[in-house]
């Protein structure tokens, strides 16, 4: 699944759920979809289906935040952050307050793509083909799936492998808001646990009815990684198996492909950028905070806000192409070690590929004592010759999550991967309220019911 973000939000109704964020201008749509504004064809559907996938490539959501700040929330031991923005310095000291405006705009910003698919849900009525009609559902289902899946790994407690998870999630919202009548007031938060499985259902009808399209691997993709966070290997494992045998994709010989190229063999589910539609290239965007270094003119690109810290560069070998490939030494805005995952300011934004199924499989492989599709460490000898290392004799789960660490570091996988496999971030245990985002200040101050996280205002 590719998403291309030169896409218009048309006749969306997004400025009921958001307004302005403060560091960078935000201009919001004003026009709705009440009823004498009613979608009433295919193409107002689709429109609207564009939008939420415009809407999940904004820098709030895929564009930046849902990587780089959970890269910033794991610091410690990891990386370093030396920029100016005090909203990100905040999540890298796991010191938030409830004001903290990039915990509210990727709040704001995946309520809206939620929103907008719930409004291409309740119009589907009007699409009468139905090949199409499978597809657009299938597909708004996915956004909003994905979106309550991040929303409650940011703003709530982990899930426990076999606990109640009764603890506070999100509110679930399949509902539209289409005009401010149909903003219900002082709408309570769900569980965890119910917040899940309204993720897992929705992937799991999304895949139904995507059956017959590309689509379908993003959303199995997702699930595998739902799955993974819950801890529920088998079912993890049986989605990331599926895509790796599918034979729809291949893992790239040369590292940097996957972020270099669009539909690159590994992309089963990117966000496509170019020069007239980014993430941003001075206050926003992957590349504007990782990348430190001197054009071909001479020119500094990027910011080198976001550094790697020695202790982390020194867990790879020396002849690692992991290493020696993918990570440099700044010579632009500052010095220090970087990422060349995120390097220029177009390139391409993998949010699932195919080297996180393999270590998907290879983890709930050698969790379960099975060898479904390959071996653990076949799987990870696989990855490592990649890497130019010697295959490994024997593997454990401890060496998978090491080469996971490896192979995925800088891509937002870290704090979740230490929240569900139970590790300290710094001195702070995995489950400390610190590391939980707070519900937006002025989300609980019009809502008596939305209960505010431990330790915020």
């Amino acid at each position: 699944m590719k998403i291309l973000k030169n896409l218009s939000y048309s006749v969306l109704a997004f400025s009921l759920l958001a307004s302005a964020c403060g560091k960078k201008i935000d201009i919001e749509p004003q026009n709705d979809i009440s009823s004498e504004n009613a979608l009433s064809s295919a193409a107002d559907v689709n429109n609207v289906l564009v939008g939420a996938y415009t809407i999940m490539a904004h820098p709030a959501l895929y564009g930046t935040n849902l990587l780089m700040i959970a890269d910033l929330y794991a610091s410690p031991g990891y990386v370093n952050w030396t920029g100016s923005f005090s909203t990100y310095r905040d999540i890298s000291n796991q010191n938030l307050i409830s004001t903290n405006e990039d915990a509210t705009r990727t709040w704001t910003r995946a309520y809206q793509a939620i929103n907008a698919a719930n409004t291409v849900l309740e119009s589907l009525g009007v699409v009468t083909d139905a090949d199409m009609k499978k597809e657009i559902e299938g597909k708004a289902l996915f956004v909003r799936g994905i979106m309550h899946f991040e929303l409650v790994r940011l703003y709530a407690l982990p899930f426990e492998a076999g606990g109640a998870n009764s603890s506070l999630g999100v509110p679930i919202a399949t509902k539209a808001v289409k005009a401010f009548e149909d903003i219900t007031p002082d709408v309570p938060r769900n569980s965890v646990a119910e917040v899940y499985k309204q993720a897992e259902d929705d992937l799991i009808a999304a895949i139904s009815l995507l059956s017959d399209s590309p689509d379908l691997y993003a959303a199995k993709g997702m699930l595998a990684r739902l799955y993974l966070q819950k801890g529920d290997y088998p079912n993890a494992r049986e989605q990331a198996n599926d895509i790796i045998e599918s034979g729809e994709y291949a893992l790239a010989k040369n590292l940097e492909d996957p972020f270099r190229i669009k539909n690159s063999t590994e992309g089963v589910f990117e966000i496509q950028q170019n020069e007239q539609s980014h993430a941003g290239s001075s206050n926003d965007g992957l590349a504007t905070f990782y990348s430190s270094y001197l054009n071909n003119t001479g020119g500094k690109v990027g910011r080198g806000d976001l550094s790697i810290l020695n202790s982390f560069v020194n867990t790879y070998d020396e002849t690692d192409k992991r290493r020696t490939q993918m990570i440099y030494e700044g010579t632009g805005a500052k010095a220090g070690w970087f990422t060349k995952k995120w390097y220029n300011y177009f390139d391409n934004i993998p949010v699932v590929r195919l080297t996180e199924l393999y270590l998907t499989r290879a983890e709930c492989n050698a969790r379960l004592g099975t060898s479904v599709g390959d071996s653990p460490l076949n799987d990870i000898n696989l990855l490592r010759e990649r890497a130019g290392l010697e295959d490994l004799a024997t593997v454990t789960i401890d060496q998978i999550l090491t080469e996971r660490n490896k192979e995925l570091a800088f891509e937002g996988y870290r704090i979740h991967d230490l929240k569900r496999t139970k590790k300290n971030i710094g001195t702070l245990p995995y489950n400390a309220p610190k590391l939980v985002f707070p519900i937006p200040y002025r989300e609980v101050s019009v809502n008596s019911n939305l209960k505010q996280n431990p330790g915020y205002n």
